[in-house]
């Protein structure tokens, strides 16, 4: 066991070059040349996961527009740990495994779960950048091609179809399994419901065979997760060097306040639209409240009472610059102050660990989750609602989505009730939202019952899916998502705001190790490595002149929050002023 150990560590090692010479990846003549293959796949699940959640703590977070990482949403781009650790310590090791297990039938079943892996890395670098190294990457050529996106789209729904159908449920299976705990049955429905992911994914760019894989899918649903059992998770834990990269951030590292992962204004606007129980399950209330101004009526009497009373959460604006044009010059949330006044994840600056609903996302040992079961059912919702099969309507998907999220996040039943009721978010009916604090956008539900699901899907992926909303917000663009007027790397068509990315530049390091294959990438892509140039799988848009949009002030958000009246204030044993009545 120290052997096989000490060489998993020797191979998770790496090189410069990321996408060539695989096969030499830290060879030790000196070592043994056949590692097991357990504990370099618990290494690639772990690295894959670390990576994952780093990079939603950096960059998919603010992508998903649920909570502020930093402080401020960013909309930064190009992180090339991405690709260096998914395809050395991830593609790279994988690709040694098969050279020395692909061919033993002893292991069949085992080099299936690395296919499914490596199908997954994969889905992640070709929805990131688009054209990237697929056919001749790990070979020994000075140069290493960038194959379209189309091409590795349609290889990777090939592959999963293959390795679904592949699995023996009696055969052999990985006995060290930090994902399924070595239940193969699990596997098979990982392969199944990503299979349905990536084909939704792609049905603009190579829709003949993402149609055909939908309704395969649909056709075997009962390969497909049917609770949260069959979530696709990494389970971590407590000691040193095995937590949670969430907790070693945010409670390990951080020491300044500023720095704390707070709710974003955007996702706010949706949840008091609504009524949505997420925000209490999501986030803890605010330290001190932010105090409001607002005119509530009296049952004694026939006058309107203006009074000021603190409201328990409050959503972080996305940045504090005004543009110019827009002609309002007074910061929003005035005397708001980020330590007392937002609304802070669990655990964050010493507030209480968990919420009154919810579970700590800030534990060491927090589990990540690569797939949940109340993502599958939308997924499902929405192949119903394209009409490509299934054994419920696609209302019935939606609401056991809906239930599954908020009941992993310990929402009652009576509050799940009543939240599937709320016009808007109950099937087949419109919901009147509240306006964006500076009038940009409205939490408006059309009677369209695809963006019901694509909202719920948008949702229910935090904390852990930032980077398959991502995804979603970019082949539907549903959501009409506010600019931010500070970020990080001004977007190339206007210099003014940053809009959300549409892809990542390709890193640094392909320019001096691989250049003319990255050259080649970027001739696929149509002659630019822009971040705002729109993928295949995505659907095309124009850009909106933010610039000119029409801005006023709107804080109705925040009105009425306990009641219409006096005495709605009193019986939640809230603390008002009056300040005037007429």
């Amino acid at each position: 066991m120290k052997k096989s150990k000490y060489i998993a560590m020797m191979l998770i090692l790496g090189l410069a070059s990321c996408t060539k010479n695989f096969q030499k990846i830290n060879t030790n003549p000196e070592q043994f040349s056949a590692p097991d293959l357990e504990p370099v796949m618990s290494e690639v699940f772990k690295t894959t996961a670390d990576r994952i959640e780093t990079d939603n703590l950096t960059y998919f977070w603010d992508y998903q527009n649920i909570i502020q990482a930093f402080g401020y949403d960013r909309y930064s781009t190009n992180d090339d740990a991405m690709w260096s650790d998914f395809y050395i310590k991830g593609l790279g090791n994988m690709y040694q495994l098969n050279k020395i297990y692909g061919n033993n039938p002893g292991y069949a079943n085992r080099n299936i779960i690395v296919d499914i892996w490596s199908c997954y890395l994969y889905s992640y670098l070709v929805s990131t950048y688009g054209p990237v190294p697929y056919t001749a990457a790990g070979t020994n050529s000075s140069v290493i091609p960038y194959d379209s996106e189309n091409t590795v789209c349609t290889a990777l729904l090939t592959r999963l179809t293959k390795d679904y159908n592949g699995i023996n449920l009696t055969g052999d299976k990985l006995s060290t399994d930090f994902v399924f705990n070595g239940n193969l049955t699990q596997w098979k429905k990982f392969a199944n419901a990503l299979r349905l992911r990536l084909a939704l994914r792609y049905q603009r760019n190579i829709p003949t065979l993402a149609v055909a894989t939908i309704k395969d899918v649909m056709a075997h649903e009962v390969d497909l997760p049917t609770s949260d059992a069959d979530d696709a998770k990494f389970a971590y834990g407590t000691a040193d060097g095995s937590q949670s990269p969430y907790w070693t951030k945010y409670l390990k590292a951080v020491t300044v306040d500023a720095n704390w992962p707070t709710m974003g204004d955007f996702v706010f606007t949706w949840f008091r639209s609504y009524k949505d129980p997420r925000m209490q399950a999501y986030f803890n209330s605010s330290a001190t409240g932010y105090s409001i101004t607002d005119t509530l009526t009296s049952s004694a009497d026939a006058l309107h009472h203006i009074v000021t009373y603190k409201v328990p959460y409050l959503g972080l604006d996305k940045a504090s610059t005004l543009l110019s044009t827009w002609g309002v010059t007074t910061q929003l949330y005035s005397g708001a102050s980020q330590t007392d006044s937002y609304s802070t994840l669990p655990g964050a600056n010493g507030k209480t660990p968990t919420t009154p609903t919810g579970i700590n996302v800030l534990a060491p040992d927090k589990p990540f989750y690569f797939m949940t079961y109340a993502e599958v059912c939308f997924m499902e919702a929405e192949a119903a609602q394209l009409g490509y099969g299934g054994a419920l309507t696609p209302d019935k998907y939606y609401y056991n989505g809906i239930s599954a999220n908020l009941t992993l996040w310990g929402v009652t039943p009576t509050q799940i009730i009543a939240y599937e009721a709320t016009p808007g978010i109950q099937w087949g009916t419109t919901g009147k939202g509240f306006n964006y604090p500076l009038g940009l956008v409205n939490a408006n539900i059309p009677a369209d019952n695809s963006f019901k699901i694509y909202l719920q899907e948008w949702l229910s992926g935090y904390p852990d899916g930032g980077f398959d909303t991502w995804c979603l917000f970019r082949r539907t663009l549903f959501l009409n998502i506010p600019p931010n007027t500070n970020p990080a790397t001004p977007m190339l068509s206007a210099t003014l705001w940053g809009t959300l990315p549409d892809r990542w530049q390709y890193p640094k390091s392909e320019n001096t190790t691989n250049p003319q294959g990255e050259q080649g990438g970027v001739k696929l892509l149509g002659g630019l490595d822009y971040p705002q140039t729109v993928l295949q799988f995505a659907k095309p848009y124009t850009p909106v002149n933010w610039g000119a949009a029409k801005v006023f002030y709107d804080y109705t958000e925040f009105e009425k929050w306990y009641g219409t009246t006096i005495q709605s204030l009193q019986t939640n044993s809230i603390t008002y002023t009056e300040t005037g009545k007429y």
